[in-house]
């Protein structure tokens, strides 16, 4: 199959033992060079985090409304364009996603009844492919959908844009979503749930919620924090979220088996899947557990002196305590640890605000721990197991983004 009009500009040295040679053993010198290729494959996303803070440096996004909405514009605009212009060797399932934008064109209307995609995702396409047959638009218009929602809440609700941004790379959010990408069109319509729950228009959120599930049907899920956040967040509710986390490491047989009801397929769980990446799992389940301590505890303290925002401070809560039990359970079946997208996303901006509780001493030594880690995950991630994402290297394909307009 031909994508696109010309072949994508990967950045990248081509080496006889990477993975674009699979029959080559990875041992010895070879396995040193392919690290070294990875490193240098990595100097691209260093890059943009280093754009990040230049832009930080000259706009200064704290002292005023106006340069923080210029600093979260130009950060997005950046972030939409690498995503919007990635060839489809970027991303585990892009090219997944494209071969069914083409078929989805060809089949027409008949295309809800023959592909496995939820109606919204199918609709999209046939939308799209009413304009053009070019894969590229459904990159660049999801690019679009999935970043402007995160942007906007990162603008009006974080209380450092700077952290923000870099933890929504850092955390391999921002990558994630190029992989996964029906799920992040789910993640960003959630990202607007969110923002109708803060103005209290629980009939908004819920139907964003609906919406949300029309690309990604797992997205139903996140309905249980409406009432988690009308119920508020009490210290107690801690031992409870560590009463569930052990039932579903000590009964993990019975939540498959209700998980495999629920969602009516057997496919959930894979022993060969799990076995080559548990060490990894457990190491995602760490550091989302670190995260959600300095949330849950930083906002504990910051409601004893927000009477009215107790409600919303609780919403961050509840959401990485539920992400961290999705990772508990993904440790063990991976389809649960990519629920937990739809509740860690959310860190970006409740980290920031837990920050601001602790004195300025305590403040600082927590903002370089947390940045270092999240900076060390990135790297580790991206050096070790840059198949879990597939966007390393990152290829560019501007000649096809350039033949959306006939150019």
């Amino acid at each position: 199959m031909q994508y696109g009009r010309a072949e994508p500009r990967v950045l990248q040295s081509y080496f006889p033992c990477t993975p674009l040679h699979p029959s080559v053993r990875m041992g010895g010198p070879c396995r040193t060079r392919l690290f070294r290729l990875r490193r240098a494959q990595m100097f691209f996303y260093s890059l943009v985090l280093l754009t990040l803070l230049l832009l930080a440096i000259v706009i200064r996004p704290k002292r005023s409304t106006k340069a923080k909405r210029l600093y979260v514009a130009l950060v997005f605009a950046l972030l939409i364009c690498i995503a919007a212009c990635r060839s489809y060797t970027v991303g585990v399932d892009t090219e997944q996603f494209i071969r069914a934008y083409a078929r989805i064109g060809a089949e027409g209307w008949s295309a809800f009844a023959l592909e496995r995609y939820e109606p919204g995702f199918t609709a999209l396409c046939l939308l799209l492919n009413q304009l053009s047959s070019n894969y590229q638009l459904l990159l660049v218009f999801t690019a679009i959908v999935m970043y402007v929602p995160i942007g906007y809440a990162i603008y009006k609700y974080s209380e450092n844009p700077l952290l923000s941004c870099f933890l929504f790379i850092t955390l391999n959010i921002y990558t994630a979503y190029m992989n996964v990408m029906r799920q992040g069109i789910a993640a960003a319509l959630l990202v607007v749930a969110f923002v109708f729950l803060l103005k209290r228009s629980n009939v908004g959120f819920v139907a964003c919620v609906v919406a949300a599930s029309m690309f990604h049907v797992y997205a139903l899920i996140a309905l249980v924090i409406l009432p988690l956040t009308k119920i508020g967040f009490r210290k107690g509710y801690v031992f409870v979220y560590l009463a569930l986390y052990a039932i579903c490491l000590l009964a993990f047989n019975v939540v498959l088996a209700l998980a495999q009801w629920v969602l009516g397929r057997e496919d959930v769980y894979s022993s060969d899947f799990m076995a080559s990446n548990y060490f990894g799992a457990v190491i995602q389940l760490a550091f989302v557990a670190v995260l959600a301590f300095f949330v849950v505890n930083y906002i504990e303290v910051l409601k004893r002196t927000n009477l009215d925002d107790r409600g919303m401070l609780s919403f961050y809560q509840h959401a990485m305590m539920l992400a961290v039990l999705f990772q508990v359970t993904g440790v063990q079946a991976e389809i649960f640890a990519r629920l937990a997208y739809y509740f860690s996303i959310f860190a970006v901006i409740s980290i920031p605000i837990a920050l601001t509780a602790p004195k300025q001493k305590e403040r600082t030594f927590s903002l370089v721990f947390l940045c270092s880690m999240s900076f060390a995950y990135f790297f580790a991630v991206g050096l070790l197991r840059p198949e879990w994402q597939g966007v390393i290297p990152y290829a560019v394909d501007f000649s096809n983004v350039l033949a959306i307009l006939g150019w």
